[in-house]
């Protein structure tokens, strides 16, 4: 598989990181798991077709992990896209999807064929060689997912926007990449919404991944990558980064 970080940033304005987007390449299937604002933009810099899309699996519906949805609905009909969108998501996702494009836009739905599903907890969803398994963070009062990505042997697993969570710990465990969210830097911040370097220390020392990439990157933390990186690798033997945008990574 074939992992490019589209999106690292957050919310916070940022000229070199857009918010979250991942793309996961196998020799079959495209698979997306975010679609943050400027996640679009990163993918015609890829050069990539957006009909090559096989699913998209969306986390939550804070808005930095999904907004633009609608503009590549747009793209895919402007571009002709015959293939069918699939696209994932926690139980919300049909409500949503009615009020982003069945109200606000509603001659998309005549013009692209839009497949909505609902995520049920710890169920396996299969695209082609992807299996692609999920479980609930722990991120205020949001129902979010974490998503577990697995093609012939290798996984990959992405927190989305999590703080301190037992179950993503699980969903991690011994994977060939965990990538974190670490949204803050250590010190006060409100409790059950995001991690710190510190706390990531014990989640990659019980969840023993062979490579851990941070993301969802607040300039606070770019700032300080040095002192971040330190403090995460303390209890690991595995390689620590700090992902930027339109990095890869193979395994």
């Amino acid at each position: 598989m074939k992992i490019t970080m589209l999106g690292t940033g957050t919310s916070y304005p940022d000229p070199e990181r857009v918010q979250s987007g991942i793309l996961i390449e196998s020799d079959n299937e495209n698979v997306l798991l975010d679609i943050g604002s400027g996640v679009l933009h990163r993918l015609t810099q890829l050069q990539f077709d957006l009909g090559d899309i096989s699913a998209i699996f969306i986390s939550h519906f804070h808005v930095d992990h999904c907004s633009d949805f609608l503009t590549l609905c747009q793209s895919m009909w402007l571009t002709h896209s015959e293939e069918p969108l699939r696209v994932y998501g926690p139980p919300f996702i049909h409500e949503w999807s009615r009020g982003v494009r069945d109200i606000a836009f509603p001659y998309l739905t005549e013009k692209l064929d839009v497949q909505i599903s609902r995520l049920n907890e710890n169920e396996i969803t299969q695209v082609g060689d992807i299996s692609v398994s999920n479980c609930p963070t722990i991120h205020s009062t949001v129902d979010t997912r974490a998503f577990r990505v697995e093609s012939e042997g290798k996984s990959i697993v992405f927190s989305s926007d999590t703080a301190p969570c037992r179950s993503v710990v699980e969903l991690a465990r011994n994977t060939d990449i965990l990538i974190h969210e670490c949204n803050w830097l250590d010190g006060p911040h409100p409790e059950g919404v995001h991690t710190s370097p510190s706390e990531l220390t014990q989640i990659i020392e019980d969840a023993d991944p062979a490579r851990v990439v941070l993301t969802h990157l607040s300039p606070d933390v770019v700032q300080n990558t040095e002192r971040v990186l330190e403090i995460v690798s303390r209890r690991t033997e595995a390689k620590v980064v700090l992902a930027h945008d339109l990095q890869s990574f193979e395994i």
